[in-house]
């Protein structure tokens, strides 16, 4: 895989492991999923049908997302996840195609594919 590639999944992975950890406050696994949420839902401010216009919007709620969660979580915490992220890579990615598959599969049903 190229550099960016794995950074990006496993930043990620990063954030879904510090969003399901007990030492995290509930506002930050909020955060995190509503993020995701609006990243992964077809339903946008601005249409994802536009290139690069409509994938702004989404772009710019994940790192403002990953912003908030970064502030408000420790350092350590942080640390210490994204230190197994980088240890577990196939995990990450692993997950990652989970997410995108249920997100293709709720897509297909919700149009009557399936």
């Amino acid at each position: 895989m190229k550099r960016p590639t794995v950074k990006a999944l496993t930043e990620v992975y990063t954030l879904v492991r510090i969003a399901f950890d007990r030492r995290t406050p509930l506002r930050v696994t909020a955060i995190v999923v509503l993020s995701a949420v609006y990243v992964l839902l077809p339903v946008d401010v601005l249409s994802d049908v536009i290139p690069i216009i409509g994938w702004s919007d989404d772009l710019l709620l994940a790192l403002l997302g990953r912003h908030a969660v970064y502030r408000l979580v420790p350092e350590s915490v942080v640390e210490d996840h994204r230190t197994v992220a980088r240890s577990q890579l196939v995990v990450a990615v692993v997950v990652t195609l989970a997410v995108g598959v249920l997100v293709a599969l709720i897509i297909a049903r919700s149009l009557g594919v399936l």
